[in-house]
């Protein structure tokens, strides 16, 4: 049987953002700049595709879309918990992500974040601490100093599918 092939497209991070906050509630904004990077990263890996423009810098804290930082500083800090609101007459991010990706890629967001919502924020940014993609970029700074280097997506896609696949 010959099927249709879809093409894998990309959304905006404040998007995904918005849609994590609205699916499984509030979350502390380390949490969710870990579980976008791990959604980045496991998305790499699986369809050899970005789910999403940003970068992620190596931050003391583990990676973090600068994107994501810039549009919640005034509003968040670390540790504090950040919930989704909607606007009025605002689109509804469950809505636009359904249009705007595929089931695929849907399915594979739920699953991944229904994974990773079990851990803690400070479970998270250890895990980001321990595997390569971080590290790498993170090379010759001082545990406490600060980092703005770009995590390699080359290297996130090389490394997370090494640890999906063996």
């Amino acid at each position: 049987m010959i099927t249709e092939i879809k093409e894998i497209k990309k959304v905006d991070s404040n998007l995904l953002a918005e849609y994590i906050l609205q699916k499984w509630g509030n979350m502390s904004h380390l949490k969710l700049q870990k579980i976008l990077f791990y959604v980045e990263a496991y998305h790499l890996a699986y369809f050899d595709n970005s789910i999403i423009d940003d970068n992620f810098q190596a931050w003391v804290h583990g990676p973090v879309s600068r994107k994501i930082y810039d549009l919640l500083k005034d509003k968040s800090v670390l540790h504090a918990e950040l919930g989704y609101v909607k606007e009025a007459n605002g689109a509804d991010p469950s809505d636009v992500l359904k249009k705007a990706l595929t089931k695929d890629q849907i399915d594979f967001i739920n699953e991944t974040v229904d994974e990773l919502n079990q851990f803690s924020a400070t479970q998270l940014e250890n895990m980001t601490h321990t595997e390569e993609p971080w590290l790498a970029a993170r090379k010759g700074y001082g545990i406490a100093d600060r980092c703005e280097v770009i995590i390699n997506k080359d290297l996130m896609k090389k490394f997370y599918r090494q640890e999906v696949y063996g």
